[in-house]
């Protein structure tokens, strides 16, 4: 993503050069995210369904939600790093993201056991979505149900995509 090493080495300035307009640019940025984001993320799920079987999954729902929650979260890192000066700026402001979602995405504890606010917490964060998908694939639940689910993902996905071009824009003016 364009963040504070790309000024410092100039190639910002290079790729602001290319007779490609900036949304195309960063969506380029975002795919290849995608792209590094499912790869880590196939490994993984190969592993798993070798060991653990692959008997009742709603491969449709699986596919969807994978490919949607690597654009949130590949938007999500453009929106951190277009958002600050520096690299170093950019991970603690990821980790301060990425730390409370951890906790708060209902792998450890149920969404609806957590304390009033923290669900509503919960819910403004996109890794919520991503395993409640993920729950309700791997476990064969009808495709509809995790409709709500994929809408909203793609909502942060279009939120964060246009806050990022917004603020690339605003800095390269």
């Amino acid at each position: 993503m364009p963040s504070g090493a790309a000024r410092r080495i100039g190639s910002l300035e290079r790729l602001l050069l290319a007779p490609i307009r900036l949304p195309a640019l960063l969506a380029n940025k975002l795919l290849g995210g995608m792209i590094f984001g499912l790869t880590v993320t196939a490994v993984v799920l190969l592993i798993a369904l070798t060991v653990f079987g692959a008997s009742r999954i709603n491969w449709f729902l699986l596919l969807f939600g994978l490919l949607l929650s690597a654009s949130a979260f590949s938007a999500l890192g453009a929106f951190v790093s277009v958002a600050v000066r520096e690299v170093f700026e950019a991970q603690t402001l990821a980790n301060f993201v990425r730390f409370p979602m951890m906790f708060l995405n209902g792998v450890f504890v149920p969404v609806e056991s957590l304390p009033g606010g923290l669900q509503i917490v919960a819910r403004v964060v996109p890794l919520t979505y991503s395993v409640e998908i993920m729950r309700e694939a791997l476990t064969g639940t009808p495709f509809n149900y995790g409709l709500a689910d994929l809408a909203v993902l793609a909502g942060f996905t279009a939120v964060l995509f246009a806050l990022a071009v917004r603020i690339l824009e605003r800095e390269t003016d």
